[in-house]
């Protein structure tokens, strides 16, 4: 009797080594990964940081929390970073001094139709890492920083995208008023080698290089807000 109680008293004591070895295993995983979100990830300006295997060996089951913010900062330029890119290149391809209206206004609707795909998407992918984020257990001191990480890397570029994007598509759409009214206005007004022409001689009183500067400025206004929130963008990836 004794010696069976002693075999199990032993074997008690063996399970609580290992369940202390475990837990001490995870404290350091976890400050470990904590600590590299802290120097590492957090100050960084330039873009998402790839640990490599050894490093990703330290964080433990850690490692794949990471893994959803580099997984969502690479989606978000497959499906939301280039193809901007692809777009802005073919407008501005389409848009040279020798296109005709015809062709400004095709490429000014396809552009702005374009990017309400983009947002969609975008909302697609932030949701679906939203998801994935809430399914994480965190102890309460790591989820403290990992949101930090995830507020910078990933809610902060989001919400600037989502502002961004639709002021564009209304900047387009004051770029078709422009060409409707120039259209209205067909032999006093033109655009010759992509610049707007008026015939003076046909518009003693002004009124349409008033209502013209007034719409261009407005464009214009809108066109430096976006690059605010672009500039804004571009500091938060490659750094101030």
């Amino acid at each position: 009797m004794n010696k069976r109680f002693y075999f199990v008293a032993v074997f008690c004591a063996l399970c609580l080594v290992a369940l202390f070895a475990g837990c001490s295993r995870e404290i350091q995983q976890r400050q470990a990964f904590t600590s590299f979100l802290q120097k590492e990830v957090i100050p960084r300006n330039s873009g998402i940081y790839i640990p490599n295997i050894a490093t990703r060996k330290k964080f433990g089951i850690y490692a794949t929390h990471y893994d959803v913010i580099v997984e969502h900062n690479k989606t978000m330029l497959d499906r939301v970073g280039r193809p901007l890119e692809k777009l802005q290149r073919e407008y501005q391809d389409a848009v040279k001094p020798e296109a005709t209206a015809k062709e400004r206004r095709e490429a000014i609707i396809k552009y702005r139709d374009a990017l309400q795909t983009i947002v969609v998407d975008l909302d697609k992918v932030l949701a679906a890492t939203e998801a994935e984020i809430e399914k994480l257990n965190q102890p309460d001191g790591l989820k403290e920083t990992y949101t930090q990480t995830v507020e910078k890397h990933v809610r902060a570029p989001a919400r600037i995208l989502k502002a961004m994007i639709p002021a564009i598509a209304e900047m387009m759409g004051k770029n078709l008023d422009l060409l409707d009214y120039i259209a209205a206005n067909k032999g006093k007004v033109e655009i010759k080698d992509g610049m707007i022409q008026v015939d003076r001689n046909r518009d003693r009183d002004q009124s349409i290089l008033a209502r013209l500067k007034e719409m261009q400025d407005e464009i214009h206004a809108m066109a430096q807000a976006i690059q605010e929130q672009h500039n804004e963008l571009t500091r938060q990836s490659i750094g101030k």
